[in-house]
């Protein structure tokens, strides 16, 4: 019995989404109008895309346990339809459009008020999770744009939240066969709430600051300007770390989508599967760096160095940061970027799952000698990769063009000893040498 009300509250909660996302499509609609736009302000038809977009993620992420939930949404309810009625009174010929704010304001009030607090084993059907991912990406894209721009992690996890949707995308359109991606599409989802509820936690520390901000005397004391720098500093640190934690856990679903594209979909023909993969080229080696980079950090706080196979580990890691923070893409042969990015990309999921382990042994306090062995087979991996470097992928370098990385790293120090030779064969070192005697 309990579980057919169950079913029955879930069945109602997507008819009502689906009204509210019906009249969304067309308010939408109206406001991409040309001679509407006309007439619209245009920053705040951005900010009411960004509140639509709120708005219909957390309808869908409801079922999660969200702190302030009903608070939250009600407010952002009343801030839509405030920007829909400012909007609105800016056009005379819109009594069809003001039927749907009545519908609209309505459906937003069911969807909020209808929310389950009990966590939902239910899996998303393909249409409802390409629309919360399309929704959290523009999310993503609000952060890292307005209120954290140049930041790279916020940056990362736009790319992921953009990756993962537009794969997603794929799916959904028929472009990659089911069967091929059906292990990881589990994880879609996963990674969805985890990043939802990182956006929320960041939504909820901003009315934070914002209400402290209007309780604030409005006094230009320096001690309050400096004390609230201070805060400002400390709540970005904190905002980051958080940050560090959720790629941890989200990137290995983007890992998933890199093996996929770099194994099943290589030889693909479809013009929209070779477009993904070309942004994917672009972005994949900013997100593998950035989780390398958290992934040593959370080897250093809670793997000691002594552990079996853990010095193997860092040994790898470093090898595959000096590939993609070292070595300009110019250096590469162009035609084999694609491999080199899928070399690097499956021996990072293969680093990743052994960090994994050995944090889970050690926790359960198992022995580690297994992982060991395991990190000494990727290890042969990795010289394989060193060869292959140097003898398919990498351009011989023009020495008179090559200009020195800003960061200390293997080529820096191959760059450093070619120039030295180069000096020592010149004539004008030659010159120089005669003049000393």
């Amino acid at each position: 019995m309990e579980k057919r009300k169950d079913n029955e509250e879930a069945n109602n909660s997507l008819v009502l989404f689906s009204a509210l996302r019906k009249d969304i499509a067309d308010v939408l609609d109206f406001l991409e109008n040309e001679e509407i736009q006309k007439a619209l302000d245009k920053d705040q038809v951005e900010k009411l895309k960004l509140e639509r977009a709120f708005i219909c993620a957390y309808v869908q992420l409801s079922y999660s346990d969200l702190e302030q939930f009903e608070d939250i949404m009600t407010r952002k309810r009343q801030e839509v339809e405030n920007l829909l009625q400012l909007i609105l009174d800016d056009d005379a010929n819109n009594f069809g459009c003001k039927y749907v704010l009545t519908s609209l304001a309505g459906n937003m009030d069911d969807c909020i008020s209808s929310h389950r607090r009990s966590k939902s084993d239910a899996t998303m059907m393909d249409e409802q999770l390409d629309f919360l991912l399309l929704n959290l990406y523009h999310l993503s894209k609000h952060c890292e744009e307005k209120m954290f721009p140049g930041v790279t992690q916020y940056e990362v996890h736009q790319n992921i939240c953009g990756n993962v949707r537009d794969f997603h995308g794929l799916i959904v359109n028929g472009y990659i066969e089911h069967e091929i991606v059906e292990y990881v599409l589990p994880q879609f989802q996963l990674m969805a709430e985890r990043a939802g509820h990182f956006l929320w936690e960041d939504q909820i520390d901003e009315d934070s600051k914002l209400s402290e901000i209007d309780e604030d005397d409005q006094t230009d004391d320096d001690s309050q300007l400096s004390e609230q720098d201070d805060d400002d500093q400390n709540d970005r640190d904190s905002r980051l770390f958080k940050l560090a934690h959720l790629l941890l856990k989200i990137v290995p679903t983007e890992l998933e989508v890199m093996h996929i594209c770099y194994t099943n979909l290589k030889a693909s023909t479809s013009a929209e599967v070779g477009c993904f993969i070309k942004k994917l080229l672009e972005t994949s080696p900013d997100i593998i760096r950035e989780y390398l980079i958290h992934l040593q950090e959370l080897m250093v706080t809670v793997i000691t160095p002594s552990t079996s196979g853990a010095r193997n580990i860092h040994v790898m890691m470093e090898f595959l940061l000096i590939i993609l923070s070292d070595i300009p893409k110019d250096f590469i042969h162009h035609d084999k970027l694609f491999d080199l990015l899928a070399s690097v990309g499956a021996l990072t999921r293969e680093v990743s799952t052994l960090v994994r382990d050995l944090e889970q042994k050690l926790r359960n306090k198992e022995g580690t000698d297994e992982t060991n062995r395991a990190t000494i087979y990727l290890l042969e991996n990795i010289e394989l990769l060193k060869k292959d470097l140097k003898h398919v992928y990498l351009k011989a370098p023009d020495s008179s063009q090559c200009c020195f990385p800003m960061s200390d790293g293997l080529l820096f120090m191959h760059l450093l000893h070619i120039h030295l030779n180069d000096l020592l064969d010149s004539n004008l070192f030659n010159c120089f040498d005669k003049g000393r005697n």
